[in-house]
């Protein structure tokens, strides 16, 4: 017999596929690691925003505050530079609207984030 050196077509084949399965897997991991942190975020701001709104339908119509920013201690676990908002309207002459808006920008991106929530307060109580 004859002393072959080198590899054969068939283990070069299953070579490329076998490192292909494996930068599929690793760029499936860090594409899951983006997914958890912007996960992350996005549930802080919604804590930010529904304990915000709970604390102002709390102290009732009267205590409404204006329009304007607010501070809450979860804001410094969001990415820098996060925003928060707070928007109050009249809906009718019972009712306002109040609007609480987090917006942040998560690191190495460049699109902003954004979470709103929406509610109802009237002066009697109740659904308007």
């Amino acid at each position: 017999m004859k002393n072959s050196r080198g590899f054969s077509l068939i283990e070069v084949i299953v070579v490329i596929f076998i490192m292909a399965v494996m930068l599929m897997m690793l760029q499936a991991a860090i594409h899951s690691g983006v997914l958890v942190r912007i996960s992350k975020s996005q549930s802080i701001a919604l804590s930010i925003a529904r304990n915000k709104l709970e604390s102002l339908r709390g102290g009732g119509y009267a205590s409404l505050p204006s329009s304007g920013t607010f501070a809450d201690s979860l804001v410094s676990a969001l990415p820098a530079a996060a925003t928060t908002t707070l928007t109050v309207s009249t809906y009718n002459a019972k009712t306002k609207q109040v609007s609480v808006s987090i917006i942040w920008r998560d690191s190495g991106s460049t699109a902003s984030s954004t979470v709103s929530l929406s509610t109802y307060i009237t002066e009697t109580g109740g659904l308007p």
